[in-house]
């Protein structure tokens, strides 16, 4: 999750990254009145091979950090480098190519297959617009890759709606494998199927990614999908990181409040097992007027004074386990204090 000396470049790493739409007011001369911080300052690293769950209420700035990796929308701040170049450097070839190392798998496979395309254009789309492959290795690889989805080749000719719910988000996990890509951003990809339905893609993103070798960026509600796919995980909240760390370690021993609260409303995998329950109030601050200090302390059962005010750091609080909360020291910038504890130490 964190290079260090010695250790393989990641594939993709963002820095700093910030994301802010204006909010324009007037109507000849519309000039911004505020700004929605969508995303403010996420930094984390995807290395090869390697899953890393985002998750967090709705509304947190999940999927905007998707739409900012895929270019889809451009950076206010920061950077964000895949295989070592930066994104915002891409322009004509480079870009094309980027677009076909990195796919996507959306939440509704419905409205994300165009109903007037059949499965064999869909499916053959990446390649088509990022790479000058010849139509008949196009045609070889769209059967390819609907084989290694689980679906007949011979139903290529077939329309999205001539397919159940979950062999359509076959057909869009096929479409994000077909150019050969090395990430693949998975946002909610089985949120709208059935349970078991569910059950069987997550065991096909998870085989596929052992075959392949493919780095998923997955962004989801269900917290056991998470903790099924991921090897890291972090949190969000109002457009920030408030814990990251290894998947095991987020699950076992959640460090900051408010997962800790996502975790306690989540459906048990043991109910006969007792844990802890943590309950939170209110619903979630306006991105366009955030709260000064931590953003969570409106609603946070353990705030204390200096949350109102301080904006905890995301520190490492245990051996890699990071979390931005004033109950640990190192979330204490430098100069500040808290009752019991000495800020910068």
């Amino acid at each position: 999750m964190t290079a260090t000396a010695g250790s393989p470049q990641p594939l993709l790493d963002v820095q700093h990254v910030r994301k802010y739409f204006p909010v324009n007011q007037g109507v000849l001369f519309r000039r911004p009145v505020g700004y929605i911080k969508a995303v403010d300052d996420v930094a984390f690293t995807i290395a090869p091979g390697e899953t890393f769950g985002l998750v967090g209420e709705s509304g947190c700035g999940k999927s905007t950090l998707a739409k900012l990796i895929l270019l889809l929308e451009p950076l206010t701040e920061g950077e964000i480098v895949f295989e070592g170049q930066s994104l915002t450097r891409l322009s004509g070839e480079s870009l094309r190519k980027y677009r076909g190392t990195v796919g996507a798998v959306f939440q509704d496979p419905f409205s994300s297959l165009s109903p007037r395309m059949r499965v064999r254009d869909i499916v053959g789309d990446p390649l088509t617009v990022t790479t000058d492959t010849p139509r008949r290795q196009i045609e070889e690889r769209v059967a390819e890759v609907l084989d290694q989805v689980g679906l007949n080749p011979a139903t290529a000719s077939n329309y999205p709606h001539e397919f159940s719910g979950g062999q359509r988000q076959r057909i869009a996990i096929a479409r994000a494998l077909s150019a050969f890509p090395r990430l693949v951003i998975l946002d909610e990809p089985v949120s709208a199927l059935d349970a078991s339905i569910r059950a069987q893609i997550i065991n096909l993103l998870k085989a596929l990614q052992q075959d392949l070798g493919l780095s998923y960026l997955l962004i989801a509600h269900d917290l056991g999908t998470v903790r099924f796919l991921s090897d890291y995980v972090g949190v969000m909240y109002l457009g920030q990181l408030v814990e990251k760390s290894t998947s095991r370690r987020v699950f076992t021993n959640p460090l900051h409040p408010y997962t800790r609260a996502l975790l306690s409303a989540a459906l048990p995998v043991r109910p006969d097992v007792a844990r802890e329950e943590v309950v939170i109030s209110g619903e979630v601050p306006s991105p366009l007027d955030p709260p000064s200090g931590c953003r969570f302390f409106p609603r946070c059962p353990a705030a204390m004074p200096v949350c109102e005010t301080v904006q905890p750091l995301l520190a490492p609080a245990e051996d890699g386990h990071e979390v931005a909360c004033h109950l640990y020291p190192t979330s204490v910038p430098q100069g500040a204090t808290v009752p019991g504890i000495q800020g910068g130490t």
